[in-house]
């Protein structure tokens, strides 16, 4: 066999590129590479292996029965792969009768003649092998630049496997994350609505003493209630928000102010009428929630709040003593482990506005805290960019 007068052994890099950005599965990829090495090279098979434990199970291939079909598994000690898999690196011969391969054992197990082969790593470790052969040999003897083909082809796949590897963790990660916000959702969501409820009506026939006692658990079980909802928003961020709504901002702004335990704080709203912003309407609220809980929380009972804002963004700022250096330097990193250590609050704020691509900025001194939230409507909704 012979690469000669094969119009892909010219271009096979070309076809590579190609091939990387076509909308193809990885294991789809593979096989076309497998394809463009065969063409290359000038010869009829082309496997990819797994090797472990001393066996030799075929991935990938373009051979069609016999035990070097997709799913074979034989020995790895009876294969020319063995050389490569033992960290021989990229081998090749034209033909095995001529060289020091002419008594192997694999020539006989295998009835090749003709190999080329380099190892397949998956982060780091050795996975198997990508080879290619025939049961004839070619007339032309296998050139390095050949072999350096190989090598790069082997890489080649190595990624495509890496990056399939890590698209399943990540969608079983997904799975165990959608099942754990289902668990948050419903299974501690109900029983806590239920002892919020049976805790009301006891308050209503009690005084005293035991009134502020049921006052004190209906306050914990509420935030309960409140850290359930955070620890959802958190679970859903990660990504793009997807699709927004035109939310009024100053309706929303109230709606969170009236949410929030407040006590003493007052609240100003300086907001330019009509002014709507594209956003999750329920993500946006609980931004807001947790900002006006973080200013009573840090600011005191009796301080006072200010929502500002327009088209383009929207400023909360209060007349509290401001945030400690250690909560200001994680907020400026935009640092969420660091943040998180501060409660869920604050990092729920971050993820709701990476989650609009929105940009964040905060001012803190003794005279106040002001979280500044800008280019509401500059980036535009997902779905909408994908119907264009």
């Amino acid at each position: 066999m012979t690469p000669s007068g094969d119009p892909d052994h010219s271009r096979p890099f070309e076809r590579l590129v190609r091939l990387s950005d076509a909308n193809l599965t990885p294991e789809e990829r593979i096989r076309e590479a497998i394809d463009v090495g065969r063409g290359y090279l000038g010869v009829a098979n082309g496997v990819l292996s797994y090797t472990a434990e001393g066996r030799y199970e075929v991935i990938a291939t373009n051979i069609e029965s016999g035990p070097y079909a997709e799913g074979g598994v034989v020995e790895l000690d009876a294969t020319w792969c063995r050389h490569v898999a033992d960290g021989g690196g990229t081998i090749g011969f034209a033909d095995a009768a001529e060289g020091p391969y002419r008594d192997d054992r694999a020539r006989e197990a295998t009835g090749l003649r003709c190999y080329v082969g380099a190892p397949v790593e998956i982060d780091g470790e050795t996975y198997g092998t990508l080879c290619f052969s025939d049961p004839e040999p070619r007339a032309d003897p296998i050139a390095d630049e050949e072999r350096d083909f190989v090598s790069v082809l082997a890489d080649w796949v190595g990624h495509e496997l890496e990056r399939g590897k890590h698209y399943a963790e990540l969608r079983a990660q997904n799975d165990r994350l959608d099942e754990f916000t289902g668990i948050i959702a419903h299974d501690l969501r109900n029983p806590l609505a239920g002892a919020i409820g049976f805790t009301e009506l006891a308050q209503e026939g009690t005084t005293g003493e035991t009134a502020a006692f049921l006052s004190r658990v209906r306050s914990a079980l509420g935030r309960m209630e409140t850290m359930i909802a955070e620890c959802l928003i958190l679970a859903k961020e990660g990504a793009d928000v997807g699709e927004r709504d035109e939310v009024d901002l100053e309706a929303l702004v109230r709606d969170a102010w009236e949410t929030v335990r407040t006590r003493n704080a007052t609240l100003s709203v300086d907001v330019d009428p009509g002014t709507t912003v594209l956003a999750d309407a329920e993500r946006l609220q609980r931004l807001l929630e947790n900002l006006f809980r973080n200013s009573v929380e840090h600011g005191g009972s009796d301080v006072s709040v200010t929502v500002s804002g327009d088209d383009h963004g929207f400023v909360v700022a209060d007349d509290g003593p401001g945030l400690p250096p250690a909560v200001e330097a994680a907020l400026a990193d935009a640092d969420a482990e660091n943040v998180k250590s501060f409660g869920l609050g604050l990092l729920v704020v971050l993820r709701v506005v990476s989650g609009h691509s929105w940009d964040l900025a905060v001012d803190t001194s003794a005279d106040g805290t002001a979280f500044r939230v800008s280019d509401l409507n500059a980036a535009e909704p997902v779905h909408e960019e994908l119907d264009d």
